[in-house]
């Protein structure tokens, strides 16, 4: 009988013990499984950042290999129907996956251009931007806070403002008063709205420092926002004749021809690039990571410098 009893408890204190263990080997299973879990999204995190840095160099590489195939052919010429200008999309990299979209930095206005001390070709770029805002629906008052965002003074134009505005916010800051050193300070700018910026930021750079307009790339409303003349059916002729070769070639659009030898004279458009942003996605498993960045590239050699980069 007492070797009954003893067997029962023995039992008794297993079954408590299993209890006991039962729970704390299943919590350490779920840890363990969390922690694998976790450190597979690490890993392919890491992989997914170094992706979409090589896809930055591969942009580099079809940017070079395209002025490579202009001095083949002897075309002075950059446009759409370059091979940069063809989306990459699911593009197999090592066990990842990578898309990439480059863009002509040519095709847009340069803010930075408002930067320059007061001149008639000034207040010509600030009119043409003020045109920009109204086809993009925007106030056209808003360029004069972007003018005085990027001027050297801190004398505010009627509708604008500086250092003395920014201060009074939460927190308090100064106007740059200087050339900006990315786009990402338009939501800085008194008047700018997460709307208004990312309205305006497919048609404006902060690149190409002389400001010509590559007119092979720019967008119809690029080419309108250039001269109050060119109207909607002229910029839809100007697209359809492109590429242009030679800046003389856009006096072939007949109806354009007057104002394409005017703006030769001024200096407005080229046909030419050398400045590239470029967007690259890259996916491993079910991480996901995208970068910017700006190239310029040296017309001839085809060599390129990378002037930005920032992972989103």
């Amino acid at each position: 009988m007492r070797k009954n009893d003893e067997r029962g408890i023995a039992l008794l204190l297993v079954l408590l013990i299993l209890a006991l263990l039962v729970p704390l080997i299943l919590q350490f299973d779920a840890e363990a499984r969390r922690e694998l879990r976790e450190a597979a999204a690490f890993r392919d995190h890491v992989k997914a950042v170094t992706l979409v840095r090589s896809g930055v160099q591969v942009s580099r590489a079809i940017l070079r290999y395209d002025a490579q195939l202009d001095a083949q052919f002897n075309r002075a010429y950059d446009a759409l129907t370059d091979v940069w200008a063809t989306p990459i999309s699911g593009y197999r990299l090592g066990d990842g996956v990578i898309a990439a979209q480059i863009e002509d930095e040519r095709g847009k206005f340069n803010l930075n251009e408002l930067a320059l001390p007061d001149s008639p070709a000034r207040q010509s770029k600030i009119a043409r931007l003020k045109r920009l805002f109204q086809l993009l629906q925007l106030d056209p008052r808003l360029v004069e806070a972007l003018v005085d965002w990027v001027d050297g003074n801190d004398l505010a134009e009627p509708n604008g403002a500086e250092s003395a505005y920014y201060l009074t916010q939460t927190p308090p800051y100064r106007a740059a008063n200087g050339p900006m050193q990315t786009l990402d300070e338009l939501h800085l700018i008194k008047g700018f709205t997460d709307q208004t910026v990312q309205k305006l930021t497919p048609y404006v750079s902060i690149y190409a420092p002389d400001g010509l307009i590559n007119v092979n790339t720019a967008d119809a409303l690029v080419l309108q926002a250039l001269d109050p003349r060119i109207t909607p059916a002229l910029a839809q002729e100007v697209l359809q004749a492109r590429p242009f070769k030679t800046p003389q070639d856009l006096d072939r659009v007949k109806s354009v021809e007057p104002i394409a030898k005017e703006w030769r004279t001024l200096n407005v458009y080229t046909v030419r690039s050398d400045y590239y942003s470029v967007r690259v996605t890259a996916t491993i498993t079910d991480v996901t990571n995208t970068a910017r960045a700006v190239i310029r590239r040296t017309s001839g050699t085809g060599n390129s410098a990378l002037l930005y980069f920032r992972l989103e």
